[in-house]
């Protein structure tokens, strides 16, 4: 990816470096103190020493010496384009803002001062060769220059990080919506791996489920190109229909959900635990963290298993990133009573580094938490409420981080058939 921008950002540079010598040639060809054709030759060597710096720095990303040669060799060609044109009276001086532009798209902010600064003092050195001429109205015109070509850099820095920001944040989304696929990939996976589904019911809730992370997917690609701006009106027409044709399909899939979770038979929450365990267990023992099932209770929500089952699965796999060192994710279930409901209550809790508190009022938005873009623990958050319950986050006192998913109190397994024999 960064092999790409870095591409990208050359091709800009390249065709933009083409219009504004087209440019300055037009501008310069009425010049009386343009000396022909002695004038053409520096402007080549301008040209050339140009492409022989988006050059080096595609190929030999690296190597900062071979950049600095080629932004000095197009100081001296820019000083010779002025004592072709007049010498400290010529009005080409603005040719030193091309390596200013050179530095500011392909090289760093270090990168860009240091051009700068060898930019002012290329220009001064013309002032300073001529001092038998040197009066006040020299020392004006040369720091008016200078503070010119100071203000164009500290301009391009800022264009320069703003463009910088930007791809940036377009790659962490790039790399959520990459890691969603992953997860469909796996939970697909895992689905052809458990049978015993004993009702119509639980084919449509987890059929749906799972339809719900790649049509996110679809439409997050759709909006994500949207945002950024599609020069073709026909493709910006064909994206917004892909993204509402996907909205539709979600809509479908909540109906479904919807209807499966009025027949869905409930487990107790330390087997969905168990079972959330056992489907991340492949990203808990890469990352050295073990799950500490502290359930002591034998409660169960009014949700399909199913659907738990993602939730704490998309809880344990963040609390599992967090934890680059390893750790402990500890799990446990208490019941609570909140406005006259009973409601059972799942604590995850993990040893990481917790949640900046700029990331913690958004988190659950999509595109906004400290690792990646925040999809997943948006999806959980609208399963949770769809469900009749509620997804919250919170930092502990002495570290890490808490997640807390509150479900309306369901009868245990066992209460039901009693009360269906009776």
């Amino acid at each position: 990816m960064e092999d790409q921008d870095r591409r990208d950002r050359t091709i800009r540079f390249e065709a933009a470096l083409w219009i504004v010598m087209c440019g300055l040639a037009f501008l310069a060809k009425d010049d009386p103190h343009l000396v022909l054709p002695q004038a053409l030759y520096p402007f080549a060597a301008l040209l050339l020493s140009s492409l022989a710096a988006s050059l080096s720095i595609r190929l030999a990303p690296n190597k900062t010496w071979l950049h600095a040669l080629t932004l000095l060799a197009g100081f001296a060609a820019i000083a010779a384009v002025q004592e072709c044109s007049g010498g400290s009276e010529s009005t080409l001086w603005v040719l030193y803002l091309m390596p200013l532009f050179t530095a500011a798209i392909l090289l760093d902010s270090r990168a860009l001062a240091w051009t700068a600064v060898g930019a002012c003092a290329s220009n001064a050195a013309l002032y300073v060769s001529r001092l038998d001429n040197w009066n006040a109205a020299a020392t004006f015109e040369l720091a008016l220059k200078t503070g010119i070509l100071a203000c164009a850099a500290g301009g391009l820095w800022l264009l320069s990080r703003a463009e910088r920001e930007s791809t940036e944040h377009v790659r962490l989304q790039r790399l959520e919506i990459e890691s969603l696929e992953e997860t469909s990939r796996a939970t697909v996976a895992a689905w052809e791996r458990e049978r015993g589904l004993h009702s119509i019911s639980a084919v449509w809730a987890r059929a749906a489920h799972d339809l719900a992370t790649p049509l996110m997917v679809v439409r997050a690609y759709a909006r994500l190109h949207l945002d950024r701006g599609v020069d073709d009106p026909a493709l910006t027409k064909d994206l917004g229909r892909i993204e509402s044709a996907a909205a539709f399909c979600q809509d479908l899939c909540g109906g479904l959900l919807t209807q499966a979770s009025e027949t869905a038979s409930p487990k107790h929450l330390s087997t969905v635990v168990e079972a959330a365990e056992s489907l991340a267990e492949p990203i808990l023992r890469s990352r050295r963290v073990q799950v500490l099932n502290e359930s002591s209770e034998d409660l169960c929500a009014a949700a399909p298993p199913q659907d738990l089952e993602r939730i704490l699965l998309n809880l344990f796999g963040n609390a599992a990133k967090a934890m680059t060192d390893g750790g402990s994710i500890r799990v446990s279930v208490r019941r609570e009573e909140r406005d006259g409901r009973a409601l059972a209550a799942i604590i995850v809790e993990d040893d990481g580094p917790g949640i900046p508190d700029e990331v913690l009022a958004r988190l659950f938005q999509p595109f906004s938490t400290t690792g990646g873009t925040g999809l997943g623990l948006n999806l959980s958050r609208e399963a949770a409420r769809r469900l009749g319950g509620e997804l919250t986050a919170e930092n502990r006192n002495n570290g890490g981080a808490r997640f807390t998913l509150r479900l309306p109190l369901a009868p245990a397994p066992a209460a039901v058939a009693q009360t269906a024999a009776a």
